[in-house]
């Protein structure tokens, strides 16, 4: 199995640790149920290997069984992100922020955050107009989708660094996913270009899916990086982009300015005293 070997420490790096997580990322919403050979051929490991580190994740309660005896996820596994989730200050900073603005609109409000190629939605409040569900089921927090079709994706993409935003753009590949995906890196380039250059609102035309309107603006720390980005999102028969962009927009760049400024204030609070 290939592994990222840490040459300046190889006595500290736990093969069979990366082995383990390595299984547990083997499993998603496509192939939610996987069999020692399944997980074998995709971990470059012999049967009785990937056997034995299926039957501990069992044991300890992160993978389950089926009378079928293939494995999936167990419950237990959750309990991880909605960890890493309560732990990380954007959100935390950012709830009150998207419940009032999903109070103001109507429509799903979400906050997303970038992970190489893809955002990963780390927090969502349902909006109740109508069409709204048809638009947003599978798209909760914990969902990744890919950088170039979303508009919190393209908001975080267009404030990075020139630099940094070149080598990931590079890397892309453009798939199409809605009827407006885009399938040209000079176009997607350009459109994050007038992203950064003429207000910061990124806006989302059914690229994710048909029928999927967005608009986003990135959430800034006090170094002017884009941490995560506010995302709100509208079915497209109950408004064009344009009205979307004009009337919705500025709602969501106030509320990204609120979050960008108490975040920046919560990494500026002194810590407590230390006690005896």
């Amino acid at each position: 199995m290939a592994q990222p070997l840490d040459p300046e420490h190889p006595g500290r790096f736990s093969s069979s640790l990366v082995a383990g997580l390595s299984m547990l990322a083997c499993f998603s919403s496509e192939r939610p149920v996987q069999g020692i050979a399944d997980m074998a051929e995709q971990l470059d490991l012999g049967r009785s290997t990937t056997h034995r580190y299926a039957t501990t994740l069992a044991a300890l309660g992160y993978l389950e069984q089926s009378t079928a005896r293939k494995y999936g996820l167990a419950a237990r596994v959750s309990d991880i992100g909605l960890s890493l989730l309560d732990s990380m200050v954007v959100r935390r900073v950012a709830r009150e922020h998207l419940r009032q603005l999903r109070a103001q609109t109507g429509h799903t409000v979400r906050l997303g955050i970038l992970d190489q190629s893809e955002v990963v939605y780390v927090d969502r409040w349902q909006g109740s107009r109508q069409g709204q569900y048809a638009i947003d089921v599978g798209i909760g927090p914990g969902t990744r989708q890919p950088v170039y079709c979303t508009a919190a994706g393209k908001a975080i993409l267009a404030r990075l660094p020139a630099a940094e935003q070149n080598e990931l753009t590079t890397k892309l590949k453009l798939r199409r996913r809605g009827p407006k995906t885009h399938t040209s890196k000079v176009a997607l380039r350009a459109e994050l270009e007038g992203i950064a250059t003429e207000g910061d609102i990124a806006a989302e035309d059914q690229e994710l899916l048909v029928g999927r309107l967005a608009v986003a603006g990135a959430v800034l720390d006090s170094t002017g990086q884009p941490v995560a980005a506010v995302e709100l999102a509208v079915p497209a028969a109950a408004l064009s982009l344009n009205a979307l962009v004009a009337n919705l927009g500025p709602l969501v760049l106030d509320v990204v300015g609120r979050i960008s400024l108490a975040l920046r204030q919560s990494h500026d609070q002194p810590s407590p005293p230390a006690t005896n």
